[in-house]
């Protein structure tokens, strides 16, 4: 599975202004509402969901990245976005440290596999310590979005 197939790329926020989790959340599902991938009457239960997620432990999995994902029965096919925070979001990371790269994935409720395939994918892509710098050196969401493709593979 390669990311641009589940990756809203107009939903890409290259400067998350939120500082806390339930703010970054709701910035990043606006994002992907604005960018018509969700709608405005599902908004708050998606975001609910995704709280409900955390309770269950933390998706912020250490080194300065958290995974925030959830299946909800609005969403009809696999979606995410990729957002960039300079300043950091407290996000009761595994390593207690602040969160700067966040892939958000929402899944519709019946899709384990493709679900398991997009985290799979995104946490390949994290372990790649070349991806999280070239990422936190992007001067814009174009050069974000560069380096995301290149990373699929695509010929830029």
């Amino acid at each position: 599975m390669k990311l641009m197939d589940f990756l809203v790329d107009e939903a890409i926020v290259f400067d998350l202004k939120s500082r806390d989790k339930s703010g970054a959340l709701r910035e990043m599902v606006e994002a992907l509402k604005s960018a018509q991938k969700v709608s405005s009457k599902e908004m708050e239960n998606i975001l609910e969901a995704l709280a409900k997620r955390e309770k269950l432990g933390s998706t912020g999995i250490g080194g300065g990245v958290a995974v925030p994902h959830t299946k909800h029965v609005s969403i009809t096919r696999l979606m995410g976005t990729l957002a960039r925070s300079k300043s950091g979001v407290e996000f009761d990371a595994l390593d207690g440290e602040p969160v700067h790269l966040l892939f958000l994935l929402l899944s519709p409720s019946e899709s384990s596999s493709s679900h398991l395939a997009a985290l799979e994918r995104i946490a390949t892509l994290i372990r790649d310590s070349d991806f999280r710098r070239f990422i936190s050196m992007a001067r814009n969401k174009k050069e974000m979005l560069e380096i995301l493709k290149e990373k699929d593979g695509y010929r830029l």
